[in-house]
């Protein structure tokens, strides 16, 4: 996937830099010195900002990055613990060139700097420090490989990073994917995997090695550049699996330097690319070469800037805005005729806010299309998940009851594999819902009108999802045959007056009833089951049919071909 970044950025109050204008103060001058919390690194200037002014940097002992204005660095740096409010207040006036007061200086470090855990409260105590808590992120992260441990993983792979090392593999990587796509293609290494689908397994198996190494050319890359990498680690991106590495370290380093780590994965993923081309041409073994057409998929997917994966990442550090999902909303009130423009846009350069902004125009559309769909084919996706369930839980009997406690096990793997999607889907939901809920409940405190539109929308919108899914016989499996096509997904809008999108009635009636398969009769002669109620001698496996969006017309008949699902590749969000 992507590798998790943190950031969060504060303002000085309009009103607190002057010599006397300010909010009313609190607290007096005379108490203890104040004091930088033990752990915080004040870093400096943001390297090639995208912002008018650029901001400093200080990292907490907990990896988040903070971003502050010049005046709250300059107090920050300031706060040794021996210097006095009114020294500290000398000290920003000169570096500054604006009249600062003690009692701003209190104020700024009460109600800026200590509730970020910059400076220490009272006693030396460490108050409740604010967690950034963006859109779209990791979620339910585990820890996997500790720092230490990934430190000497880069070691071995540093050597990669050396200029004459990368421009040679970039040249043979391109030149591979010439001589694969255009002489000597791709059907052969599908039509050997078709006929030997047990290799499936083997080539997932080197999917997941090659999304480690994403991961670790992520952190080679963060390393070279000399920022300090920090865990490996696995979690939940939206609603599938993925694996992340921390490198918001990266925020020390040039722009140069940030966008080497942005690219490190996908990098690797080329390494990787060529180590499977120079195992094909040692042993001839075609399946091998569609381990390279996975990973130049791989990169196209790692490189789309809409979710927080790589492509995201590379396009806040090539405009020097670390979270660009925080001026959703502020570009978006910003672009209204009547509003005034919002301090987070106008902070930006010119040549920054006009590609910020094409890029908000952009992704709205997207999400909204993204999250609609999986909205409208949520009762698809978990009739789909439960038959599956059932289907693993019953070889999983028969294999425990014969005695195979391999097969058993793998799947009984695979049935809890099977909960992690629809975990993350229940969570992304009720999370993005809960969020949107709160900031309208906000808006409209103390204005009648807007808290009554707010009850409203959210009843009609309780209302239109009971509607779409209230069982009403659209719970059915995805069936062989379906695509899920862009075109199959927007047609289906058509089908949202019926309540059953998803699956309409006459949808239903082209697929035969969209039967189940855990509810087949189980195959005489030891023969497997399989979607759409086909049998398989034992020796033999048949991969299921590529499947059709729901919305989409079908002549009622299948279409044999395979399907390779990718694991979701890691994450440089890199903002855990």
């Amino acid at each position: 996937m992507t590798s998790p970044r943190t950031t969060s950025e504060t303002r000085p109050e309009s009103g607190t830099t002057g010599a006397a204008a300010g909010p009313p103060l609190s607290g007096s001058s005379n108490g203890a010195p104040p004091k930088v919390t033990d752990g915080i690194e004040l870093i400096g200037e943001y390297e090639d900002s995208g912002y008018k002014e650029p901001p400093s940097i200080a990292r907490r002992a907990d990896g988040q990055i903070i971003q502050l204005p010049e005046l709250l660095f300059v107090i920050a740096k300031a706060a040794d613990g021996q210097h006095s409010y009114e020294e500290i207040a000398e000290i920003a006036t000169e570096a500054s060139g604006r009249g600062v007061s003690g009692e701003n200086v209190q104020f700024l470090i009460d109600e800026k700097l200590k509730p970020l855990g910059v400076i220490a409260g009272e006693n030396g105590a460490q108050a409740e420090q604010q967690k950034v808590d963006p859109l779209l992120a990791l979620r339910f992260r585990v820890k996997v490989v500790p720092e230490g441990v990934v430190h000497k993983i880069t070691t071995v792979f540093y050597p990669f990073f050396f200029a004459p090392v990368v421009l040679l593999a970039v040249a043979a990587f391109a030149a591979l994917d010439v001589w694969l796509f255009f002489f000597h293609g791709i059907a052969q290494p599908a039509r050997e995997l078709v006929y030997n689908p047990v290799l499936l397994f083997m080539l997932l198996g080197l999917v997941v090695v090659a999304t480690a190494l994403h991961e670790i050319g992520h952190a080679t890359a963060a390393r070279f550049g000399g920022a300090k990498p920090g865990v490996m680690g696995a979690g939940i991106y939206v609603v599938w699996p993925a694996f992340y590495t921390d490198v918001t370290d990266a925020y020390r380093l040039s722009r140069a330097g940030r966008l080497r780590t942005d690219l490190g994965g996908v990098y690797f993923n080329a390494l990787f690319a060529l180590g499977t081309a120079a195992a094909y041409f040692l042993t001839g073994f075609e399946p091998l070469l569609v381990l390279v057409l996975i990973q130049n998929f791989q990169i196209l997917q790692q490189l789309m800037p809409f979710l927080r994966l790589d492509g995201y990442y590379i396009l806040s550090d090539l405009t020097g805005v670390p979270d660009l999902f925080a001026r959703i909303k502020p570009t978006l009130v910003s672009a209204l005729p009547w509003r005034k423009p919002d301090e987070r846009v106008t902070a930006l350069k010119p040549w920054v806010r006009v590609t910020v902004t094409a890029w908000v125009v952009l992704l709205v559309p997207v999400l909204l299309l993204t999250f609609g769909m999986m909205v409208i084919n949520a009762p698809r996706i978990f009739g789909t998940a439960y038959d599956s369930f059932f289907v693993h839980l019953h070889k999983a009997d028969d294999s425990f009851g014969h005695g195979q406690m391999a097969a058993g096990s793998l799947a009984g793997l695979q049935m809890i594999i099977l909960t992690l999607p629809a975990l993350g889907f229940v969570y992304s939901s009720s999370r993005a819902s809960g969020k949107a809920f709160g900031g309208a409940w906000r808006w409209s405190e103390g204005a009648p009108m807007r808290r009554l539109s707010v009850l409203g929308t959210t009843a009609a919108v309780i209302a239109f999802l009971g509607f779409i899914w209230w069982p009403n016989g659209d719970y059915r499996p995805i069936q062989p045959g379906e695509q899920g096509t862009v075109q199959g997904a927007i047609s289906q809008l058509q089908g949202v007056p019926t309540g059953r999108p998803g699956l309409t009635p006459e949808r239903q009636h082209e697929l035969g009833g969209a039967p189940t398969v855990s509810n087949e009769p189980a195959p005489s002669g030891g023969g497997e089951q399989v979607p759409g109620g086909q049998t398989t001698a034992p020796s033999e496996t048949t991969l299921p049919a590529t499947t059709e969006g729901s919305g989409t017309t079908s002549e009622g008949t299948t279409t044999e071909g395979t399907t390779t699902t990718e694991p979701s590749t890691t994450e440089v969000t890199t903002t855990p």
